[in-house]
């Protein structure tokens, strides 16, 4: 694997390192980011993570989560590596990169053109808009289930040995991605990545409980409201959240984690979409699918992404704009399956 011997080259011969992933980071993205940083340092490395969002509640859990968004003291200096994790665009980071002597991208997802062509002109409007720096090396596994798995193979390559922490880690990373090992991206080889973790430590049902069967009361009840949103149509079914569900409840974006997903839980529902709101007229869109229609297809006409079960992107105009919008594109999808 070619890809793979230039990173652990790449590695070796540098010392300072930063790891950056997307907006809003989920279990894949801030597993993969510690894991990496952990591993680093334990071979010597000076390593720092950076996001422009705080870990979601639900992460809080994950052993060394204060690595996440510390750098330095002082002025952000020039670092020999910077790896992308999770995100195979610099765009999706929303941060205006840090300088740095090599730029490794390590992700599973698919890089539509269209997403290219479209960059930070249809994602959220905190992305600072920058010349797009180009990798000097793209390790991208799309069949692979999360970068967790890549991560992991990472270590393995540099011989360093597995804790609990960073197994932990890991495991977070690619039980999220898989939905607790219940979606299509799931595989033998994930199921064996993740045995091998349990084994070095990783505590399944401490992953379970904090991710699914954790919920403050505040967040039951933006759930409920959420819910008398909900509507169905020709195949597809949809819920929403505004601003004021959030200042009812107290709550956050963070707490809506995973709302997108119940409504595919509808028997004869193809395509589950979640609107969610960000400012007076954005909306952040998350779709789900149940197999047959590639959600990643149809946010990649609005500036986004995903893999083919789950998707997102970022879309201008009021709630109502934006849902006739979306939907029209899903059940024209949904038709032509």
């Amino acid at each position: 694997m070619k890809a793979l011997s230039e990173i652990t080259r790449l590695i070796k011969k540098n010392k300072t390192f930063l790891i950056v992933s997307h907006l809003n980071p989920d279990g894949d993205s801030a597993g993969s980011c510690i894991a990496l940083a952990l591993g680093l340092k334990k071979i010597g490395k000076t390593a720092f993570i950076l996001n422009k969002d705080h870990l979601p509640k639900t992460l809080k859990f994950l052993p060394f989560s204060n690595l996440f968004n510390r750098l330095p003291k002082g002025r952000l200096r020039e670092f020999d590596v910077l790896f992308l994790l999770d995100c195979n665009s610099a765009d999706r980071t929303g941060i205006k990169i840090p300088k740095a002597k090599n730029i490794v991208v390590i992700d599973h997802h698919i890089q539509h053109k269209k997403m290219q062509d479209a960059g930070c002109r249809m994602q959220d409007k905190r992305c600072d808009r920058n010349t797009e720096p180009k990798p000097d090396i793209e390790w991208i596994e799309t069949n692979a289930s999360a970068t967790g798995e890549l991560v992991y193979k990472l270590l393995e390559a540099l011989h360093i040995p597995l804790d609990k922490g960073t197994a932990s880690n890991l495991y977070t990373a690619i039980f999220t991605d898989t939905g607790g090992f219940r979606y299509s991206n799931t595989t033998p080889e994930s199921l064996l990545i993740a045995s091998n973790l349990i084994v070095a430590g990783a505590d399944p049902w401490q992953a379970a409980r904090e991710i699914y069967e954790k919920m403050s009361f505040n967040r039951m009840k933006l759930l409920t409201l959420c819910l008398r949103t909900l509507k169905k149509q020709d195949g597809v079914a949809w819920v929403a959240v505004t601003h004021d569900m959030f200042e009812k409840t107290g709550t956050s974006v963070q707490d809506t984690e995973y709302f997108a997903n119940y409504p595919r839980k509808i028997e004869g529902v193809e395509v589950s979409v979640f609107f969610r709101q960000n400012r007076e007229e954005q909306f952040k869109v998350s779709m789900r699918s149940n197999g047959k229609v590639n959600v990643a297809d149809i946010c990649a006409l609005f500036g986004g992404g995903g893999h083919s079960n789950a998707a997102g992107c970022t879309v201008h105009g009021t709630l109502k704009e934006v849902q006739k919008k979306l939907l029209k594109a899903v059940k024209e999808a949904i038709k032509q399956k």
